[in-house]
């Protein structure tokens, strides 16, 4: 009996696990890597930070990256939804990312088995559920479960191949569309600094006409929160919390300290 045709791929996302997975495939796994398929999902939403990042991953790997899209843009869903997408009405991400995606996996050989390269890594491995695909030839691995790859390992594979992070990470905690609703307030503000006309873009969604007052964050619409006052605020929550995390993790460490002499004596 033939065997069957397989296809390695790999999602991108424009974040660091996706790419780190990207580069320690090619070190650890170069046979496969050899075939592996490099797939972005572009909402024609992401920053331009991401963008420019795709095309570095490009030249590093020497591979081109297949784009995809939807067939209906973000302008188009939002006519079709009347509603702006939410926690509990994720739109965006099945129309944007999930259907193109799935639809593109059909679109390859239906006898073929297609093994799906996740950027999962060791210390979120509760987060490797497997996606309905609609097909028993469609397989998920996680390499950096397998190989016990952690945030510190990720992010040195990334200083080690010489790419580094993407740049938004010097403003922005996470990758995505620029009106992502899953941002904190502290990075709408940063958008707002760093990206005013995508600011100004995600504001003109929002819909305040005296009856209904619909928005990105929960408790304020973005022309609120780039009110003097509201940034102010804003800005010493920030400040405070990091504070917090400090103090916590000094005193982790301190406590990891305290036992480690104990134990010397």
């Amino acid at each position: 009996m033939e065997n069957k045709k397989e296809y390695h791929i790999l999602s991108l996302s424009g974040g660091k696990d996706s790419t780190a997975l990207a580069f320690f495939m090619k070190e650890n796994m170069p046979e496969i890597f050899e075939k592996l398929e490099l797939v972005f999902c572009d909402t024609e939403c992401d920053l331009p930070e991401t963008y420019d990042y795709l095309n570095k991953i490009e030249i590093f790997l020497g591979k081109k990256i297949r784009i995809i899209r939807a067939e209906k843009n973000f302008e188009h869903l939002i006519q079709i939804y009347k509603n702006l997408p939410a926690p509990h009405r994720r739109w965006c991400t099945v129309e944007m990312k999930t259907k193109p995606f799935s639809k593109y996996l059909h679109s390859i050989h239906a006898a073929a088995i297609k093994n799906l390269y996740v950027g999962i890594r060791a210390d979120e491995a509760h987060r490797a559920k497997p996606e309905n695909f609609q097909g028993n030839d469609i397989k998920q691995l996680y390499p950096f479960i397998e190989y016990s790859i952690n945030k510190q390992d990720v992010e040195e594979i990334l200083k080690k191949s010489g790419i580094g992070l993407p740049a938004y990470y010097s403003w922005s905690g996470r990758s995505g569309c620029y009106f992502c609703f899953y941002q904190p307030k502290i990075s709408w503000l940063r958008l707002h600094e760093k990206h005013p006309d995508l600011f100004k873009k995600a504001m003109e969604y929002e819909i305040d006409d005296g009856v209904n007052k619909i928005g990105w964050n929960m408790d304020m619409l973005l022309r609120e929160l780039i009110l003097p006052q509201n940034i102010e605020k804003i800005k010493t929550s920030y400040l405070k919390n990091n504070d917090k995390k400090q103090n916590k993790k000094e005193c982790h460490c301190n406590l990891i300290q305290c036992y480690s002499d104990r134990l010397s004596r």
